[in-house]
């Protein structure tokens, strides 16, 4: 695994051949961690290691993620301007609709070191589900409309998931994600989105973040238990990074991150993603830490399956290098991940709808293209 293996021991590559950093650039660009990649390697003193021809990917790099990450920011002052004055409590006109910013705004936002660098695809918000009317109004008003969906669709994600149907921008382009809570409602693990909302730390007005345990703890649901199989490299190296960071500014941090998962009820994910970042990128956890977490394991055959699948899947594949074993491995952990998000009684139904929806998709198509 040469990608994550760089950002684990970065000296080494002062020895590397232009073919090993050909390599690292070809799977860093699908992973989305380019310009992430840059700003490593220029605070870690590398630049001078990197073939010319290197650097200029690096530089392309930064400027595509300083692109991005302006309009980011831009997404989210637009999404506040949209909703800022909207009081969802009749008795407390005071009391602004809270937007949280989830992911990659959220650290970019928040202006944490591993958002630098960062691209993001879409936006991600959560706002509590009785203000999901006051805030789909707002967001329709300011240009912001809902993707085309079938009937199906409107009630997968309404009923069953912890979002809304994905909308987009009608001038600029951009997805927004509107969720209510971190977890779908169907899923074997849920969270009272009641106790996040508790904690969210204020940027200003009425936009916010997560508490920095619940942001950890929501990065590391995202990656081992919503099922999200894309970008799983850059997912794990944010996590990482909040390991070696939110330490180093509250001393009690273990602790209460300890306390947060089990209140939460995320010991599973949680644990999965302590095993990994120490196991992958050699992540440093004070003893006593590990030895409360090794209580959240699961049964022995569920921990050596995901030992053996994970780093199957984790870094992205080079066009006609796939491997069969990582194709499986993918195949695998995206079952396992229907099978976290619904019961059989509801998984069953849903797939058979998908499959006659797609199967309808493909017959219109092609008494379009005759």
């Amino acid at each position: 695994m040469l990608l994550l293996d760089f950002f684990r021991n970065p000296e080494s590559s002062r020895e590397w051949s232009h073919t090993q950093w050909e390599r690292l650039f070809q799977l860093a660009r699908p992973a989305k961690l380019l310009g992430t990649l840059a700003y490593f390697i220029e605070d870690r003193g590398l630049w001078d290691a990197v073939p010319e021809k290197g650097r200029w990917f690096l530089e392309s790099g930064k400027v595509k993620a300083e692109r991005g990450r302006r309009q980011t920011l831009w997404e989210a002052e637009c999404l506040r301007r949209a909703t800022f004055g909207k009081s969802f409590v009749a008795d407390a006109p005071e009391r602004e609709i809270p937007l949280v910013l989830l992911k990659g705004a959220a650290y970019q936002a928040a202006d944490l070191p591993w958002g630098r660098g960062r691209i993001s695809v879409d936006v991600d918000v959560m706002t509590p589900i009785e203000t999901l009317p006051q805030i789909e109004a707002a967001l329709l008003v300011a240009g912001w409309i809902p993707e085309k969906k079938t009937e199906y669709d409107e009630h997968f994600y309404r009923d069953w998931m912890h979002e809304i149907p994905p909308m987009v921008h009608l001038d600029r382009g951009t997805t927004l994600d509107v969720h209510h809570t971190i977890l779908p409602r169907t899923g074997r693990l849920t969270v009272d989105a009641a106790l996040l909302f508790e904690e969210i730390v204020p940027l200003r007005d009425n936009l916010f973040v997560l508490s920095p345990r619940d942001m950890l703890l929501h990065s590391a649901v995202h990656l081992f238990q919503d099922g999200e199989l894309d970008n799983c490299a850059r997912d794990l190296l944010d996590l990482n990074a909040m390991f070696a960071y939110f330490p180093e500014k509250d001393p009690e941090f273990w602790k209460k991150l300890l306390a947060r998962t089990r209140q939460l009820n995320l010991t599973r994910p949680f644990y999965y993603a302590v095993t990994f970042c120490q196991s992958l990128l050699g992540t440093v956890f004070p003893e006593d830490f590990l030895r409360e977490v090794k209580t959240f394991r699961g049964g022995f055959i569920t921990r050596r399956l995901m030992r053996a699948l994970v780093p199957l899947t984790i870094e992205p594949e080079i066009s006609g290098e796939e491997r069969f074993t990582a194709s499986c491995a993918r195949s695998a952990l995206y079952i396992r991940s229907h099978f976290l998000r619904m019961p059989l009684r509801i998984l069953v139904p849903h797939l058979w709808a998908k499959y006659r929806q797609r199967k309808k998709e493909r017959a219109e198509r092609k008494e379009q293209e005759e």
